[in-house]
């Protein structure tokens, strides 16, 4: 088949990937550049985790993908771009989904380690915490290093037969059952047998369809200087990747990977227009982050912040990936949803977008247009 992918972030990186090594002749179109500085897959680091409370079915797709990029790095000569640090999820120790996720682990034999917050803070002393605070450690888990990561899956893509090409894509027209091309602002036209869009937050903003499914948000994340006499507390080696449930927003953090301390919240932020210029980080939200920090790791307290970056998540209702056919054209496929943790996901979620595309493969529930079209109360951490 001939196959036109929209969107060169992560997710669209490995289903160019996918498909080329499938033997189908793949277009990948980007406005910009892989992993450029307005997309979803850019920034320096994503975690890479299983534990989702009950949600085996996440737990199985990341271990999945934990495997495939892991081959991938050895292939490619990269094997830098994951940091086996570990994650460690703290949670209150009345909070469910820790308790529930590791039964899953328990269940699925996945490597794990079970703690209380004294055996937190003997491990590691650079944590202070409540008294009731539980904690599931995962040391198979760790850190991909975001951009480096998408520009090495394009590049392997072209080199399977992918074919990149830079173009802002004009908003499809739906006026038959299927596609037949897709046009460019600057006159260009893309034909293919089948087109798979995955632009994340620019989805709504080509489809009406999605437009109340998919909900862009902005995250403000802060990097902060390891000062000079905690220096060597911090390394990759020596902290792990930190997510913590006893705040109300979910606190995460990276150890420095080379631009410092790493701190983010899982709070949803804003709503985001992706095209519109970003303002800068609010010294309120500065300070909430630097006070975090005194709380929870007193070695960085009045550490020096050396920079901020805007992320921005593509929420749906639930927190389920969207990977569906348009219900209006049976060749064209929406692939979206990350809401803040599709990155560690692309490898699995390329592999069953070739899979639907391809008649092959069973097909989720969770993952249908119209399952990420009902509001729930269900989100996946």
């Amino acid at each position: 088949m001939d196959v036109a992918v929209v969107g060169a972030g992560v997710l669209g990186a490995w289903t160019a990937l996918l498909f080329s090594r499938a033997g189908h002749k793949v277009t990948l179109i980007d406005r910009f550049e892989p992993a450029n500085e307005q997309s979803s897959s850019a920034g320096e680091s994503r975690i890479i985790r299983s534990a989702y409370g009950p949600d085996e079915i996440y737990t199985l797709m990341a271990r999945r993908s934990l495997q495939l990029w892991k081959s991938f790095f050895v292939e490619e000569g990269c094997p830098e771009c994951f940091r086996n640090t570990g994650v460690l999820w703290m949670a209150p120790r009345e909070e469910p989904t820790i308790w529930q996720a590791r039964a899953v682990f328990e269940r699925l034999r996945i490597p794990c380690e079970w703690m209380v917050a004294e055996e937190v803070t003997r491990r590691y002393p650079q944590f202070r915490l409540q008294g009731k605070t539980v904690a599931l450690f995962e040391p198979e888990a760790g850190a991909l290093l975001a951009e480096k990561s998408v520009q090495a899956v394009v590049a392997a893509a072209i080199r399977a037969g992918a074919r990149y090409e830079t173009a802002d894509i004009r908003r499809p027209v739906l006026n038959s059952s299927r596609l037949q091309w897709i046009d460019a602002v600057d006159g260009r036209r893309f034909e293919a047998d089948q087109f798979v869009f995955a632009c994340g937050s620019w989805l709504p903003k080509l489809f009406d369809i999605v437009r109340d499914t998919i909900r862009p948000t902005r995250q403000d994340l802060f990097f902060f200087a390891v000062p000079d006499d905690a220096a060597g507390q911090f390394r990759p080696d020596v902290f792990p990747i930190w997510i913590d449930q006893t705040v109300p927003r979910i606190a995460y953090g990276f150890p420095d990977l080379g631009n410092g301390v790493k701190l983010g919240f899982h709070d949803l932020g804003p709503p985001f227009d992706v095209d519109t210029p970003r303002r800068a980080t609010t010294p309120e939200d500065i300070r909430a982050s630097s006070e975090y920090l005194a709380r929870r790791l007193p070695y960085l307290q009045g550490a020096r912040l050396n920079a901020t970056h805007v992320c921005h998540y593509e929420n749906t209702a639930n927190g389920d990936f969207l990977i569906d056919v348009h219900p209006q054209a049976t060749n064209v496929w929406l692939v979206g949803g990350g809401s803040g943790h599709g990155f560690k996901h692309a490898p699995a979620i390329a592999a069953y977008a070739l899979g639907a595309v391809e008649g092959s493969g069973n097909r989720e529930a969770r993952f249908s247009l119209t399952a990420n079209q009902a509001e729930t109360a269900r989100r996946v951490l």
